[in-house]
């Protein structure tokens, strides 16, 4: 199959902030199934050069720090079946026919018995809630779904998405404070031939949004559900 994306290395983290695109977390924004960003605030950091994400929280410095030795158990525990292959420092991908569209991956995949291409997403969550747990046991988070979804629109070469998440318990009435109970792995795998319809609806919507809104400079529109 032929690519219908680049690889792009950029030298400073500052450059490839500066060149992103649409990522897996503006593509959840657009659908109205990001909880920390709205189209609207996507819509301003794009055209008015609006702040990014703030990653300087504990849980995404945890996330962040988690993600290459989540990678080599990954590839470790699965080392008869995928070849893993982490990101180089400062790696994006973008589609050729619309360059709006790019991919920040976590690691790619090879099967080694069947040669299909991957990609490998890596995640950590904290459960605050009996209901957050149920969620996370009957499928992934609308946002994180999206994402994966986002990376195969990107990625056209690549059969599916595995997603591992650490999710990590606490007790956070313990006199002492937060503390740590218990915490698992668990993965969630997406592949393409289930998913051709959202794929499709996705990369209307990311498409529509770029050329009626961020191209003709309106704002999208925006409804509060209460």
């Amino acid at each position: 199959m032929k690519k219908m994306y680049k690889r792009e290395i950029y030298p400073t983290k500052e450059e490839w902030l500066n060149n992103r695109g649409f990522g897996g977390s503006s593509a959840s924004a657009i659908l109205g199934k990001n909880p920390y960003m709205t189209i609207v605030d996507l819509y301003k950091r794009i055209v008015h050069g609006g702040p990014s994400k703030n990653d300087s929280n504990e849980s995404m410095q945890y996330g962040t720090l988690c993600e290459p030795l989540m990678r080599k158990l990954f590839a470790l525990d699965y080392k008869d079946k995928y070849k893993v292959k982490a990101p180089y420092k400062y790696e994006m991908y973008r589609r050729k026919d619309k360059p709006y569209l790019t991919a920040t991956l976590d690691g790619r995949l090879t099967d080694l018995i069947t040669g299909a291409k991957g990609i490998w997403e890596c995640k950590t969550h904290d459960i605050r809630n009996k209901a957050d747990d149920e969620m996370w046991q009957l499928g992934l988070p609308d946002n994180y779904f999206i994402q994966c979804l986002h990376y195969l629109v990107v990625m056209n070469d690549c059969d599916f998405v595995i997603l591992t998440a650490k999710l990590r318990y606490f007790d956070y009435y313990h006199e002492s404070g937060k503390k740590l109970l218990y915490q698992k792995i668990i993965y969630h795998v997406i592949w393409r031939d289930d998913v051709k319809d959202q794929l499709d609806y996705l990369e209307k919507k990311e498409t529509d949004f770029y050329e009626n809104n961020v191209q003709k400079k309106i704002i999208p529109n925006y409804s509060i559900k209460f």
